[in-house]
């Protein structure tokens, strides 16, 4: 096979040989683009969106953190605040854009609420929360949110406590 092939080759033209070759050398350069440099471009380029996102949403949290801690120095109407923890949640939770109820609400004493909510809006989440805090004198004690698929949608598990 290789004895055919060289004889192949000593049978081309000068002309036909330099063709070929430059021809071989254009094929192996693509294949080492799209193989090599392509997906690594590609993958750099992802990695720089998903850290721009990143600080955008640290940003985002610090603005809403500040937000947060100014609300808690201002005072809560003293109605709202004699509500119990339950109806106060459950209270803020009909009247705010979350446009679902919590999935679970678990109480846990007079003092401290679990609540899950799934598929909401981030920011109407957090909006929710602010609420809590500034009307009704109900603060975050744990967070754990996770992203949903859906562009701003989040699972969010929450301890609600009110001092």
């Amino acid at each position: 096979m290789k004895q055919q092939l060289l004889e192949r080759w000593r049978a081309l033209a000068a002309r036909e040989r330099v063709l070929l070759l430059a021809g071989s050398a254009v094929v192996l350069v693509t294949v080492i683009f799209l193989g090599l440099v392509e997906p690594l471009s590609k993958a750099q380029a992802r990695r720089e969106t998903a850290l721009t996102l990143a600080r955008e949403l640290a940003q985002r949290l610090e603005v809403i953190a500040i937000e947060v801690q100014g609300s808690r120095s201002s005072a809560t109407p003293s109605a709202l605040r004699s509500l119990s923890l339950l109806t106060a949640v459950d209270q803020s939770v009909k009247q705010s854009a979350l446009g679902k109820a919590p999935s679970r609400l678990q109480p846990d004493g007079d003092k401290q609420v679990r609540i899950w909510f799934e598929g909401v809006s981030f920011d109407a989440l957090m909006r929710w929360l602010h609420e809590l805090e500034t009307r009704y004198g109900v603060y975050t004690q744990s967070v754990d949110i996770e992203r949903d698929a859906a562009g701003g949608q989040v699972s969010a598990q929450l301890t609600l406590v009110r001092p």
